[in-house]
This record gives C-alpha cells, structure tokens and sequence, in this order.
C-alpha cells in the first residue's frame, strides 16, 4: 500500500535533496529549529567570534578565491546571493571553508512594502540558524525600525552581532535614522561586542562605545579585496 501524501512520487521521497528543491518555502530547513513569539522567526544562538577579516559572497564563491581566514557576508546587492536561498545545499560546502559567516542580509528597506520585509527577514534567519545547525559559525545580522519588531525577534542577546552602515551615513536624516537604530538594537540584545561593516564617521558607533562594547569596524572595499583588513578597526 502507497501511504506516500498524494502527489509526492517514491523518487521524492528517497531523493531528499530533491524533495528539498521541490519545496520552494524550504520548510526542510527548519526541522530542529526554535521559534520566537509572537512572530515564530527562527531563532540563531549566541556566537563568540571575531572575524581576521570580511569577504562579500559574491567574490568568496568565486571559483579562484582561495583565502577561507575571513567571514563571509552579504552586505550587496540581493542579486548577487539569491542564489544562497535558491540552492542551500550547493554552497554549504564552500561556506564551511571559512572562519564563519554574518547571517544574509536580503533587504528589508524602510520603504519596503511590510510583508516583503517580513519575508526577507524571515530568509535571513531561516539561513543563519540552518547554518548554525550545519555547525557553521554564524554572526547574527541586526538591524532594526521602529515598529517592527520582528526584525530584531529571534536573534540572540548577549552575542556578537554584526551591523551594516553602508549607504547610511553620508546623508543627515539617513545618519539620523541609523543611530537611532543602532541605539535601539543594542539596548534590546545588549551584545558582547558589534562587527560594523560601512563608514565609521560621524560618531555613528559612539553610542555602544560609550558602553564599553567593543565594536570592529571593517569599512568596505573594492570587489576582490577583504574588508576592513586584518581583525577590523576599533
């Protein structure tokens, strides 16, 4: 007797990486996962770490690219790791090379209509946490607006977390935006320390400096070049 749910064929089932690439929500990634409340985002663990340096995915997953002392991130343009949400399985292996990785940053933009940010959000941590359970080192990215806060729902307190300034400094009410972010982010998680990646002028950090939390700034670089050197700047 077939109990197999109608639809799914005996090559599915015995395939799961190909049952995997027929579920297009990827609710196999989930399996083994903790939840948040109220808005049941995956929820990633804390992380000690502190990265030598950053490399964007795009250029990391470059069949040339051989320096694996370094994290990889995802602070570009979306474009360039779709294909990360599209695939997990083909690019896990490469990514377990490195030193960790930041979780994805798929955009979730103030001007974005809400169930599309809701949706990104949902992608960044259903990947960091699926990595962490591969055994990946995985910083939680943050970033957060006022009123939603299932952005920030699921990520740890108390860790290391990774902040993107990029593009958000050089303009005034932009810069003010994001120190009023930065500031909320880090009065709700507390971290042990703050991986920055993007401009550190203006005095946009000072606020978790004058906590005593370490932040390591890596400013961003050309396409091919690590970020920030060597540990990032404090």
């Amino acid at each position: 007797m077939d109990n197999k749910p109608d639809g799914q064929d005996a090559s599915t089932t015995d395939n799961p990486e190909l049952a995997h690439k027929r579920d297009v929500f990827h609710a196999w990634m989930l399996e083994g996962l903790d939840f948040s409340l109220p808005w049941d985002m995956p929820m990633l663990t804390p992380v000690e770490a502190h990265p030598t340096a950053l490399v964007p995915f795009s250029v990391a997953m470059h069949e040339r690219w051989c320096d694996f002392d370094c994290f990889v991130h995802f602070y570009e343009d979306d474009f360039r790791f779709e294909r990360v949400w599209n695939d997990p399985h083909k690019y896990l292996s490469k990514l377990s090379k490195f030193e960790g990785v930041i979780m994805p940053d798929f955009s979730t933009c103030i001007d974005f209509p809400r169930p599309l940010k809701m949706w990104n959000c949902y992608r960044n941590k259903t990947l960091g946490a699926w990595w962490q359970e591969q055994g990946l080192a995985v910083i939680p990215n943050a970033r957060h607006q006022p009123g939603c806060d299932w952005l920030i729902e699921g990520l740890p307190r108390e860790s290391v977390i990774a902040i993107c300034g990029r593009a958000l400094v050089k303009d005034v009410a932009e810069r003010r935006r994001f120190v009023r972010d930065v500031r909320a982010t880090v009065d709700m998680l507390c971290p042990t320390a703050i991986v920055y990646y993007g401009s550190d002028l203006y005095g946009v950090m000072d606020y978790p400096r004058s906590l005593g939390i370490p932040v390591w700034a890596y400013p961003g670089c050309g396409r091919g070049a690590l970020d920030g050197g060597k540990r990032g700047q404090r």
